[in-house]
């Protein structure tokens, strides 16, 4: 009894799991794109920003340090300014404070990032139930259709397989762009932990 409400469960249309690949599809296309550009804009504003406060530490202005970083938008400038701050009203230590401000940026940085990792590791486990289900299928339509033959049963499969192909689709490229902005967050943090280290002694002093 419960095998055959199972193998009723089975043998319902398979489409729904390649809609629901295409939707996690253009989800995934949404955030890779959403995340190139923050990333990458960050990190560009990040070096600017880094140049600008060498510059002017070598003139010796720290006003002028102190207006450039309330003015970026740098993850360097957020992080400075964070870890002043958590100095400040904390009365905490420079490298408790920083540890403090580097995991907030961290948080903002990282933002939808686990889904594309999510997204490879389990859309080739959606496409293959697909598959699966697909040959249950075409198995239970060859017996109910005898005289089909195997073209019944290989047009079946040849189906089935398009779902295990969307889930390697989705995954390949999650997987891609997943370890591509892991990186590029751990570069933008070294370099605005650097950037704390050169630019809040200058500012403390004030």
């Amino acid at each position: 009894m419960l095998t055959q409400s199972l193998l009723a469960i089975a043998l319902l249309s398979t489409e729904w799991i390649i809609g629901l690949l295409l939707f996690l599809s253009v989800l995934s296309l949404a955030i890779i794109i959403e995340r190139l550009i923050v990333l990458n804009s960050k990190w560009a504003g990040m070096r600017d920003f880094q140049s600008a406060v060498k510059a002017l530490i070598r003139k010796g202005s720290a006003a002028d340090v102190e207006r450039e970083i309330e003015a970026s938008t740098s993850s360097g400038a957020k992080v400075t300014l964070r870890t002043v701050e958590h100095m400040k009203d904390g009365k905490i230590s420079f490298d408790d404070a920083l540890e403090i401000a580097l995991s907030e940026e961290k948080i903002d940085l990282e933002r939808r990032i686990a889904v594309l990792g999510t997204l490879g590791a389990n859309a080739p486990f959606i496409g293959l139930l697909g598959t699966v289900l697909g040959i249950i299928n075409a198995f239970h339509s060859l017996a109910q259709r005898v005289q089909g033959g195997p073209s019944v049963i290989l047009k079946g499969i040849s189906e089935a397989l398009v779902a295990t192909a969307l889930g390697l689709f989705v995954a390949i490229p999650a997987v891609i762009a997943y370890n591509y902005f892991v990186r590029q967050v751990r570069k933008i943090l070294v370099h605005s932990e650097s950037s704390a280290r050169m630019a809040v002694p200058v500012l403390m002093k004030k």
